[in-house]
């Protein structure tokens, strides 16, 4: 049996909890937008996707999971979820189970007024939460809610844009600072929904904080709830968790499975405050506590799995041991990437490297020559002086599968305006089906955000409808007019 975990990122160790579990019976897959992933040193298999939000990422997963007889995807992100719970179908269709919950679930969790507003209806106790900041200043000004406040998004997850306000005028500047990273992150993307009211203002609560890890089956039925007394945070994520035997707070976890009905892991923040217990926030997956339950004998991915394979698992399975008091530590590892960025694609056959030499970079150029109207030669006039101008100026990456069948050259060196630009884009013609243009201008931008760059431009021929459908299709605009001929088109990074 064969697995997919998506957006693996630095989860290394949800990789090993599954591969414990599968031994030699099967593979562990991971995958992520970002060759730089340390999840990807361990795994069986990994492969680089294109961008949650692109319109190529379900079919490029259903691919996938085509090509290496996938059984199961589980994803570790809370931004995946949404796009893969509305096409579950889809992989349903071709044998796939993904662990993920309905869609009015994943809306709810990842949604923090849509939170507020199930705790309220369903009689949970929950912290004052605003997305209005007049309400919010109202509500203070009416003593309904008192400083400190918390501010931060309104969808998100870590600790991305959150900040602690002990007055208005700290109330005002940290609004607008969580707005302005929410739109320069990816949270952009879930606020664009309503980005006027994608910052919250919530009550700030004092008291003993607990992750609770609520486990149902696959048919919703709740299987136990772990309940982890929170000694340490960082950076949004527990750093350290004891196991307790919270009575109170595993019945609350039973009436939050029940009222919810999500599938597998919900993992949720809960703080006690003159012994009553507030919810502050869930999420419908793996959280960053659940390796606190798995330390203490939980082991929710054999159950997974032993459940897609519609086999019963033993209690003991999903029951924790009592007292256990675990820290995460940090360990360094080795990507095994230094002189080239690299970008595989589903087998592993078609590989994008930074090319230095300029030697290597007039050779690419001469290869590519004839690919452009009008050709580089001719535009560039003096080919060999153009090769040493990139070779000392711009970065160049070739994308290879037995010969090379794409180039990109890319200048990130405009400090001033903090505008990269594309001077050259190629494609063998018989590799166009093989969507090597869109992972190259994928290592484009991910090159120019490293080198703070804020926008990415090129120019493109007019004629070229293909050329500009394609670019506008990965978020450039047209800029304004380069020559009779062509124009330029430009992309916000």
């Amino acid at each position: 049996m064969n697995i997919l975990l998506t957006s693996v990122g630095r989860r290394s160790y949800f990789v090993n909890y599954f591969k414990e579990v599968l031994g030699e019976t099967g593979q562990v897959h991971v995958s992520n937008s970002s060759s730089l992933t340390p999840a990807f040193t361990i795994a069986d298999r990994y492969v680089v996707t294109p961008l949650i939000y692109d319109e190529e990422y379900i079919l490029f997963l259903i691919s996938y999971c085509k090509r290496n007889q996938i059984r199961m995807l589980v994803s570790l992100f809370d931004v995946d979820l949404p796009i893969l719970s509305k096409n579950i179908k889809m992989f349903d269709e071709i044998g796939v189970k993904v662990i993920v919950s309905d869609e009015s679930v994943i809306d709810i969790c990842n949604d923090k007024i849509l939170t507020y507003k199930f705790m309220i209806e369903n009689g949970f106790n929950t912290p004052k939460t605003y997305s209005d900041l007049e309400d919010a200043l109202n509500a203070i000004s009416d003593d309904e809610m008192k400083y400190p406040v918390i501010v931060k998004p309104r969808w998100g997850m870590g600790s991305i844009g959150v900040y602690q306000a002990d007055n208005e005028a700290e109330l005002k500047v940290f609004y607008k600072k969580t707005l302005t990273q929410i739109k320069n992150s990816y949270l952009k993307y879930e606020s664009n929904k309503n980005l006027n009211e994608s910052v919250i203002i919530q009550e700030r609560l004092s008291g003993q904080e607990y992750g609770l890890d609520v486990i149902n089956d696959l048919n919703r039925s709740h299987q136990n709830t772990i309940v982890k007394m929170k000694h340490a945070m960082r950076s949004g994520e527990t750093d350290c968790a004891e196991i307790v035997n919270n009575v109170a707070l595993k019945k609350l976890g039973a009436c939050l499975s029940q009222k919810l009905g999500h599938i597998g892991n919900l993992d949720v923040d809960v703080f006690v405050v003159d012994n009553k217990p507030y919810i502050l926030e869930m999420n419908a997956r793996f959280g960053g506590g659940y390796p606190f339950s798995h330390i203490a004998g939980v082991n929710l991915p054999k159950a997974l799995i032993s459940w897609v394979n519609n086999k019963e698992i033993s209690e003991s399975l999903l029951k924790e041991n009592f007292g256990v008091l675990a820290y995460k530590d940090i360990i360094l590892t080795q990507a095994g990437l230094t002189e080239s960025i690299s970008c595989l694609d589903m087998d592993h056959s078609l590989v994008i490297n930074q090319i230095k030499s300029k030697a290597e970079i007039l050779n690419v150029l001469q290869t590519f020559d004839n690919v452009f109207k009008p050709p580089i030669a001719e535009k560039v006039r003096d080919i060999n002086a153009y090769a040493n101008k990139l070779f000392e100026n711009a970065y160049v990456f070739v994308a290879s599968k037995d010969k090379i069948l794409g180039f990109v050259a890319l200048y990130a060196n405009d400090y001033s305006n903090k505008t990269a630009y594309i001077p050259y884009i190629g494609v063998m013609q018989e590799a166009r089906n093989l969507k090597i243009g869109r992972k190259l201008l994928d290592i484009c931008y991910k090159t120019a955000v490293a080198q703070g760059m804020k926008f990415m431009k090129l120019e493109v021929q007019k004629e070229n409808l293909i050329a500009c459908n394609f670019y506008k299709s990965n978020g450039f605009v047209l800029q304004g007019q380069a020559s009779n001929k062509s124009f330029y088109m430009i992309r916000e990074l």
